[in-house]
């Protein structure tokens, strides 16, 4: 019988901060409407650039003269905002044309991407003021950018009413939770990684000073619903250490915080150690290979073992394999990492679990990979009966 392993309901309803995040280089977005995407966030830095792309897809389809028509006068543009708000928002109305260029300012993209910005941050000071008043409300649950796309599609009165909400505002915030999801970046690690290494440098002394794990926040105070999390299947038969492995690691997926350049450590933790034992993942690599236990080059690891990359930095990359695929295919394959998407969370040394394809188009854009190996620690055990996710200090 197959085992189905998850992370947890909090964990798939909320992860983190909305604060950072940034686009995917290959998100089906215009080259333009980047720039625009950009001058949004400048104006309302707690927006993700991928929440602001998927919001302006839903809305425009990134198209700055987009208009629909309704019983308020229409709306207008990348936002689609109708002329109350604009005029609230901006000062003058749908006919402004200030810096006459000859189109008008609701549909020049870069007025629109500011003032949509600052309209977009103006209610979502709005939802948490509201949140705040009513936490017993249903929707003051709900990750406040869901929050946020029912008081700009519906209204804030929706907020009381939730969960009975228009079916088109349900289907808008689908379908962002989605693009988000999918237009997340996991950075190159040669260029601001935040795809966390595990030391700053090579050799122990340089090896980053453990902080103490956060729990899981599932406050929903600003957060990318579900992303870095999911469930992985264990086959039957699966031998007992590695099934537990793979439990293990699983555990730690949806922690905020603690994990911070710990890579090495985290994926020996899956093994009941407190630490890998080596200064940096890639020593640990060289002396995998130096014993025979590495399989270099080797695109199709096995469940329970471990995965390493260059990074572009000093010290590389290691993580674990919590679901193996027998085709080989590479967005089947599941690993966890630390710090994979705390800029699209807000967190600070989180746990994830992604694909390895995605992984792997994060370092050296995708000619990271070195291999997988045998999962060998040699640092010192954890007690019996350590319950996980346990702390990173131990």
């Amino acid at each position: 019988m197959l085992t189905a392993i998850g992370v947890g309901a909090g964990a798939t309803a909320c992860i983190g901060t909305s604060a950072g995040g940034a686009l995917a280089p290959d998100a089906p977005v215009p080259v333009e409407a980047r720039t625009w995407i950009r001058e949004a966030k400048a104006a309302c830095p707690d927006l993700p650039e991928p929440w602001i792309a998927a919001v302006m897809a839903q809305e425009s389809g990134f198209r700055p003269d987009a208009y629909a028509d309704d019983v308020n006068g229409g709306t207008w543009g990348l936002f689609q905002i109708n002329e109350s708000i604009w005029t609230g928002v901006y000062g003058h109305g749908f006919d402004a044309d200030l810096d006459a260029d000859g189109v008008r300012d609701i549909a020049d993209p870069s007025i629109h991407a500011r003032v949509g910005g600052e309209y977009l941050c103006d209610r979502l000071g709005g939802v948490r003021e509201i949140r705040a008043d009513h936490p017993d409300w249903a929707s003051s649950r709900l990750p406040v950018l869901d929050a946020l796309i029912i008081a700009h599609n519906a209204g804030e009165s929706r907020l009381r009413t939730y969960p009975t909400i228009p079916t088109i505002t349900a289907k808008f915030i689908e379908n962002v939770n989605r693009r988000v999801a999918e237009w997340s970046a996991v950075p190159d690690a040669g260029l601001r990684s935040e795809i966390s290494d595990d030391a700053a440098g090579t050799g122990p002394t340089n090896a980053p000073t453990p902080e103490p794990s956060g729990p899981l926040d599932t406050s929903g105070v600003g957060c990318l619903p579900g992303l870095g999390t999911g469930d992985v299947v264990v086959p039957p038969g699966t031998p007992h250490d590695v099934a537990t492995a793979v439990r293990t690691a699983m555990s730690y997926v949806g922690v905020t915080s603690g994990w911070h350049q710990l890579c090495d450590r985290l994926a020996c933790r899956a093994y009941g150690y407190v630490g890998s034992g080596y200064p940096t993942a890639a020593e640990h690599w060289r002396q995998m290979v130096a014993t025979g236990n590495a399989h270099p080059d080797d695109a199709c690891p096995p469940l329970g073992s471990f995965v390493f990359w260059r990074t572009g930095r000093p010290a590389g990359h290691v993580s674990v394999v919590v679901q193996a695929d027998p085709g080989c295919d590479p967005e089947k394959i599941m690993v966890t990492s630390n710090g994979a998407f705390d800029s699209a969370t807000g967190n600070h040394g989180g746990v994830y679990l992604l694909s390895f394809a995605r992984l792997n188009a994060g370092y050296v854009n995708g000619t990271g990979y070195l291999g997988w190996s045998n999962p060998v620690c040699q640092g010192a055990k954890l007690p019996e009966g350590t319950q996980h996710p346990a702390p990173s200090r131990w």
